[in-house]
């Protein structure tokens, strides 16, 4: 046997037939195929587009963050000015209604307008 072929006394050498019924023939789907090959563009679109919204909904979740904490910031800020204010006049609710009582009122057809005059040495 040289080469696959075997020699007769017949004749030239003649080749070995090949066992096609055992061997594993690989058929191709080519729909599949084609969705695979042209697949890689789409997917790395699909990436990108999901790192593209993953990032504009870390940046929302920063800035709302950083709108919270400024709120918190701005009531403490007013709370300490309402408690020094507080700790300034002593609580005393009397001016409130003396200031109410001076008041003057202006009335119009389409509007009223009260004003009283605040003293803000004391």
């Amino acid at each position: 046997m040289e080469n696959g072929k075997f020699k007769t006394e017949e004749g030239p050498a003649k080749r070995k037939k090949k066992n096609r019924e055992t061997k594993t023939a690989l058929k191709f789907d080519d729909a599949n195929r084609i969705e695979y090959l042209t697949g890689f563009r789409k997917r790395r679109n699909e990436r990108k587009e999901k790192a593209k919204q993953d990032n504009e909904r870390l940046l929302r979740e920063a800035r709302q963050r950083l709108k919270r904490k400024a709120r918190e910031e701005k009531k403490k800020k007013l709370e300490e000015i309402m408690q020094n204010f507080k700790e300034k006049n002593g609580n005393n609710d009397d001016e409130l209604t003396q200031f109410e009582s001076n008041a003057e009122v202006f009335e119009d057809e389409n509007t009223t307008v009260t004003v009283a005059a605040i003293d803000m040495n004391t």
